[in-house]
């Protein structure tokens, strides 16, 4: 069945306003959008959120989030995430990875609404599974012994520390009088313009 027919069953929705296919990496893979406002924009920010929740539910030890929404006075928004693969972020090679966004403008519709995003996400799995293939990635070149004690000591060190240490090896980095001269120099080029000109 085509991609653009199955999305269309979700247009059978009560108070259905638009529906949108993204790649786990955020790429718009196909759309339906019966009325004129920007779907991609408002499907694309949805997709951040469902993106959000699954590195907040991770982080709070609940595992993988596969389905959020937001009710709003306007709209219920609808995201589903249909993984495959054990990485909650990335596609994997012989797996499906997609999310879909559904936006609908009756709340008394959420119960099949929901029903149906399954239903459909599921039926669209089949369509966007990736090739079963192995990625060769370069080699990484060995740490100095001086760079692997670094890192090892980082990660031992709590988050906070870890930031000072990033921002004091930065303030160290930079030549601030270097800084000084080119934002003097900015400052001063209006009034050499203008000294062009008369």
């Amino acid at each position: 069945m085509d991609v653009q027919k199955k999305l269309s069953r979700l247009a059978e929705i009560d108070g259905f306003l638009g529906t949108a296919l993204f790649s786990a990496e955020g790429r718009l893979l196909a759309k339906c959008e019966p009325f004129d406002f920007d779907l991609k924009l408002v499907a694309s920010l949805a997709n951040g959120v469902l993106v959000n929740a699954q590195k907040a539910s991770l982080d709070m030890g609940f595992g993988r989030c596969q389905f959020t929404y937001v009710h709003t006075e306007k709209a219920l928004i609808l995201i589903r995430c249909l993984n495959e693969g054990r990485n909650p972020l990335r596609t994997e090679p012989g797996k499906c990875h997609i999310h879909l966004v559904l936006l609908v403008d009756n709340p008394d519709s959420f119960g099949i609404a929901k029903l149906e995003i399954n239903k459909v996400i599921e039926s669209l799995a089949e369509d966007f599974r990736m090739p079963e293939t192995t990625l060769q990635l370069p080699k990484r070149k060995p740490l100095q012994p001086a760079q692997a004690a670094r890192q090892q000591e980082q990660q031992r060190q709590p988050p906070a520390a870890v930031q000072r240490h990033h921002l004091r090896d930065v303030a160290e980095s930079l030549d601030n009088e270097k800084i000084d001269a080119m934002f003097d120099g900015l400052l001063m080029q209006p009034a050499r313009m203008a000294e062009e000109y008369t």
